[in-house]
């Protein structure tokens, strides 16, 4: 029993240890992934577009409510109540009479129209019904554009973080080859063109540090903009994640289909040639009749001249039918034009359509394409580490000179930012081809967090 506890207890601290780490990284990557969503939900909140777009679109739905009205009945109540004087003649064989009347008037009525038949409001409401339809789908890509915005803005801020760390590393390195080249000039085994170079250097350094910076706040204030509140990024990315973006677990053509049935610009193009299609119905309606069911319920007591000292109390129920008989070829020219307006909305469909096709296979090979660049850029990385270690320990010895020691050091600088800037555009271009294939919702905005943990 000694012996199982002499082991079981190491055991169960590495568990215990192993557990705590896991639990660890994973807090950091829901901090990271609610960095992401917390920066969505604010944009969602506070853009002033997006919260236009919302209006926009709620405005635009009573089209909607405003067609089905037109199927309903119309009641209208019409009251009248006042006085009269009229001057009346009256010829008789004595000759003309004259009279004065001042009387009381009154007149009351209640009418109802119900349409049972109206070509024209079938259009309207089945043109509104596509309307409101196109205005849904282009809402849904105003949240798309939301999400593809935040993505980029957030990439352009850690990418700007990077530089500037970068730059750091850069500026911290120069400043150390200057000491060192005043500390040989000191002891005489440097020259002054040595330490005139590395000050240049560092001033070049000091310059490329600044405008890193400045492009760090640009990018900060970008992200304030989108979000309506100051955000700071502590996020890391975590690069084993990234083969999970890769487009060829579907091919191209599926691509295209996915985009073809999804994207909310083309649902919006569709629903805009059904538009022009009701509008052509909508004015055809001016060749056919209508018919409404009319009733009217009326009281009057005194209501003209010719009624004085009556009263009249009527109830009528009548069929009302009017026939368009000739209106100088303007219904002819109205659909003439329709028919035209319903060709250019045709032609603007099939427009969008290669547009987004055009879109779909830009971003797919482009993200080939990166991942071939990541892969060289990590050799780029892992040769150029390599020689600085050759350089440096050369220098140690000797053989080397400051100069070739900086020049290494840049060039490992230099791929290192190159290779983080490849990381962001394999994201980037991953948003891209969900957005053009009409799929880019919060599922992927997930998708994209999970590649984030928080940095410590």
């Amino acid at each position: 029993m000694r012996v199982g506890l002499f082991y079981w207890q190491p055991l169960a601290i590495v568990l215990s240890g192993l557990c705590c780490v896991l639990t660890f990284i994973q807090a950091q990557q829901i901090q990271a992934q609610e960095d992401l969503n917390g920066l969505y939900q604010l944009a969602v909140t506070n853009n002033a577009d997006y919260r236009a777009a919302l209006a926009n679109t709620e405005a635009e739905r009573e089209e909607l409510t405003k067609a089905r009205a037109l199927f309903y009945p119309k009641v209208q109540l019409g009251l009248s109540k006042g006085r009269g004087n009229t001057d009346r003649t009256t010829q008789t064989t004595l000759g003309a009479v004259n009279t004065e009347l001042d009387y009381s008037l009154e007149n009351y009525s209640l009418s109802v129209k119900q349409p049972l038949f109206n070509r024209e409001t079938m259009a309207i409401y089945g043109g509104a019904k596509s309307y409101v339809s196109a205005q849904e789908s282009l809402l849904e890509q105003e949240n798309a554009k939301l999400i593809l915005k935040l993505v980029s803005v957030y990439l352009e801020t850690l990418y700007a973080q990077d530089r500037v760390s970068v730059q750091q590393r850069k500026l911290d390195a120069v400043g150390q080859q200057l000491r060192q080249a005043d500390q040989r000039y000191a002891r005489g085994s440097g020259t002054v063109v040595e330490v005139s170079e590395a000050q240049s250097n560092l001033d070049v350094a000091k310059v490329e540090h600044i405008q890193a910076s400045n492009d760090l706040l640009s990018s900060q204030q970008s992200l304030q903009i989108l979000t309506g509140a100051p955000q700071g990024l502590s996020a890391a990315l975590m690069v084993d994640g990234l083969g999970g973006l890769n487009p060829t677990t579907q091919s191209l053509d599926n691509w295209l289909a996915l985009a073809r049935q999804h994207h909310p610009e083309l649902a919006a193009a569709y629903q805009n040639v059904e538009v022009a299609k009701k509008d052509i119905e909508k004015k055809q309606a001016g060749h056919y009749p209508t018919l409404d069911l009319v009733g009217v319920r009326s009281y009057s007591q005194n209501d003209s001249n010719n009624t004085l000292g009556s009263r009249f109390d009527t109830t009528t129920i009548a069929l009302q039918m009017n026939v368009p008989l000739f209106a100088g070829g303007y219904v002819n020219a109205n659909v003439r034009q329709s028919a035209s307006r319903l060709t250019a909305s045709e032609e603007s469909m099939t427009a969008k359509s290669r547009e987004i096709e055009f879109n779909v296979r830009k971003y797919y090979q482009s993200l080939q394409a990166q991942q071939q660049s990541i892969s060289a850029y990590q050799q780029a990385v892992q040769s150029a580490s390599i020689a600085l270690d050759g350089t440096q320990k050369g220098f140690l010895a000797g053989f080397k000179t400051n100069h070739e020691v900086l020049d290494a050091q840049q060039k490992l600088f230099t791929n290192q930012l190159s290779l983080t800037k490849a990381y962001y555009s394999l994201i980037s271009d991953w948003v891209n081809l969900q957005f053009s294939s009409g799929v880019l919702t919060l599922e992927a905005l997930n998708r994209v967090s999970q590649l984030f943990v928080a940095k410590k």
